[in-house]
């Protein structure tokens, strides 16, 4: 009921600021032109690499920020950076597994046991790095899922967005040329 009472209180404002000129004499000039979610709401959002899609389209950390709200933007740059450092620990784990199969087959053709036995040192930090990868890889994509879900699953069917802007009317003095108001959208 508040929704249908403030629409209507935006209408009626709307009605008297274009009732002192005509319409196609009036200008609206956009006072700050960000992304608003009435040109996004109804979307589908899902996870790409390490960053959210909608519609196809990638979305920047602001447009992320703006949609999903303050608390679960915080969660996606965790799991950005939980997927970051489950990338370092596959980094980790292809270049200790090379070396492992690198000192290991160096120390099996001289036939050196030492060189062998120096091949577990990169197996252990290989052995390491491989649940490391694994656990944040997961964890992440896990949480990135979740604020795309969490988005998806929010009822969108009607979203409003208030921008303000400056109207002007050419037929009206000088001193009244330009007037403050709110550019109002509605998405059904």
């Amino acid at each position: 009921m508040k929704k249908i009472f403030l629409s209507m209180m935006l209408v009626m404002a709307s009605v008297v600021m274009f009732a002192q000129c005509n319409f196609n004499e009036t200008e609206t000039i956009n006072v700050s032109s960000p992304m608003t979610l009435s040109t996004l709401a109804g979307g589908q959002m899902e996870r790409s690499g390490m960053y959210l899609m909608l519609d196809g389209r990638h979305l920047s950390d602001s447009e992320v920020k703006s949609l999903v709200g303050e608390a679960n933007f915080e969660t996606y740059l965790g799991a950005q950076k939980q997927i970051t450092t489950g990338r370092v620990f596959m980094g980790l784990f292809i270049g200790t597994a090379a070396a492992t199969v690198a000192v290991a087959v160096a120390g099996a053709v001289t036939e050196n046991t030492n060189l062998l036995n120096m091949s577990y040192i990169p197996a252990i930090a290989a052995d390491v790095c491989l649940p490391l990868w694994i656990t944040f890889s997961s964890i992440g994509k896990a949480r990135m899922n979740w604020v795309a879900n969490d988005y998806n699953s929010k009822g969108k069917s009607v979203s409003f967005n208030l921008t303000p802007s400056v109207m002007r009317c050419n037929t009206m003095p000088d001193q009244a040329n330009l007037g403050m108001g709110m550019t109002f959208s509605v998405n059904f």
